[in-house]
């Protein structure tokens, strides 16, 4: 599919729901997923869990319809995701990159999204922000050479996205971003970590390569909703506020995780005893009949953090109109209030569940660990989020200390 098979307005269904379909089909593969995830301690999800999600289109559902993709909005991205970190996190945390990679490149020129995804609909980009590397200014583009740790997804891509300086030529420099092709880049092993495991969020590779101007974007541009795509006012997908909608979905995943937990030590909870107590059954106990609603709750309070999140994301895309600099602080700041909370309720429900919990046999044990190595991600951090939505409530002097 090319620039001549641009859509017709108003091609878009609902812009704020979620799709049920596609949470359906996530919610299907759970049980594949969470049967595989100790594959992935090798470095990579499990073969049978990439093949369930490709196969369900679960890896493209950012991608233009233009181009055989499902082009969702960031309330159905987010709800598939809880569904596939219920099953495993490290093949949950594949997606949700190569997912948002998929978006952030839908609003390139269309030029460039036509290099991706016209010969190959399956196309997908891994992607990091950080400015790696400084680039050398070439006739048309930049020259790059560089490496970028923490990959997550990079085992499923065909391009990475990645961070850069770029010179300016009045000799200052600019975060951009660039689109790297396949053969251009490759990805060296790196991740050993405690959890996550399956994640390859290894490190990309690039050797002196040419990236042409059309596959370059300004960051500090994508943040001010200031986007190369020439369907901005036809696919209202792509003109989501750029942070938001990539910060809201690492919620995603510690909801799923936090839901994963639930589901298993509430069912052990309902048959194991107490030791040393007059309870043979813990759910008549009501020290865990406490723990288990006040996690629950927790849990609940994380989801509708969540969706309010994305019903405002969603909702600007629909408009048109970038979102408020305070509601794009805020969106930062409940992604870190739900790794607080779940948090929270995962230190209840793996007490509660008892000592066998901890054991490295024990799912519970995986969950517990990928929620803690996920909610330490530089976009989930709490304390990060809440300095910069308290500076804006407050009007503090010197504006905000980090992008929103």
């Amino acid at each position: 599919m090319t620039t001549t098979d641009i859509p017709t307005a108003g091609a878009a269904t609902d812009l704020l729901g979620p799709a049920p379909d596609l949470v359906a089909r996530a919610s299907s593969i759970r049980e594949v997923l969470r049967e595989h995830a100790a594959e992935g301690d090798k470095g990579q999800a499990a073969a049978a869990a990439v093949e369930r999600m490709e196969a369900e289109g679960l890896l493209r559902l950012t991608v233009p319809r233009r181009y055989d993709g499902f082009e969702a909005n960031t309330r159905t991205v987010a709800d598939v995701l809880v569904e596939l970190a219920r099953g495993d996190g490290s093949a949950a945390w594949s997606a949700m990159l190569i997912n948002i990679g998929n978006w952030f490149a839908t609003t390139w020129p269309v030029r460039a999204q036509d290099e991706v995804w016209a010969g190959n609909p399956s196309a997908k980009l891994c992607v990091i922000l950080n400015p790696m590397t400084t680039a050398e200014r070439a006739e048309g583009g930049f020259r790059m050479s560089g490496t970028w740790a923490f990959a997550s997804g990079s085992y499923l891509a065909t391009h990475a996205m990645l961070g850069f300086l770029a010179p300016q030529p009045d000799g200052s420099l600019r975060h951009a971003l660039a689109i790297v092709h396949p053969g251009d880049w490759k990805v060296e092993r790196s991740w050993y970590p405690m959890g996550l495991k399956g994640s390859g969020s290894d490190t990309v590779v690039v050797n002196d390569v040419f990236i042409p101007e059309h596959r370059v974007q300004y960051f500090e541009d994508m943040v001010n909703g200031e986007l190369c795509t020439e369907l901005r006012d036809m696919e209202p997908a792509a003109r989501a506020p750029f942070l938001p909608k990539g910060t809201i979905i690492f919620g995603a995943i510690q909801i799923g995780l936090g839901k994963a937990a639930a589901d298993l030590a509430m069912a052990r909870l309902r048959t194991k005893g107490v030791t040393g107590t007059v309870y043979t059954e813990a759910r008549n106990s009501p020290v865990h009949q406490l723990a288990a609603a006040d996690a629950q709750t927790k849990i609940d309070l994380a989801e509708l953090l969540m969706h309010r999140a994305c019903r405002d994301i969603d909702g600007s895309a629909a408009s048109g109109e970038l979102l408020d600099e305070v509601i794009r602080a805020r969106v930062r700041n409940d992604t870190g209030t739900i790794v607080t909370l779940i948090g929270d309720a995962l230190d209840q429900l793996m007490k509660a569940a008892g000592s066998g919990s901890y054991l490295a046999s024990s799912p519970l044990h995986r969950i517990y660990q990928d929620a803690l190595t996920g909610g330490s991600h530089a976009h989930a951090t709490p304390q990060v989020g809440k300095e910069v939505y308290g500076r804006l409530l407050l009007g503090a002097d010197g504006g905000v200390t980090v992008h929103v």
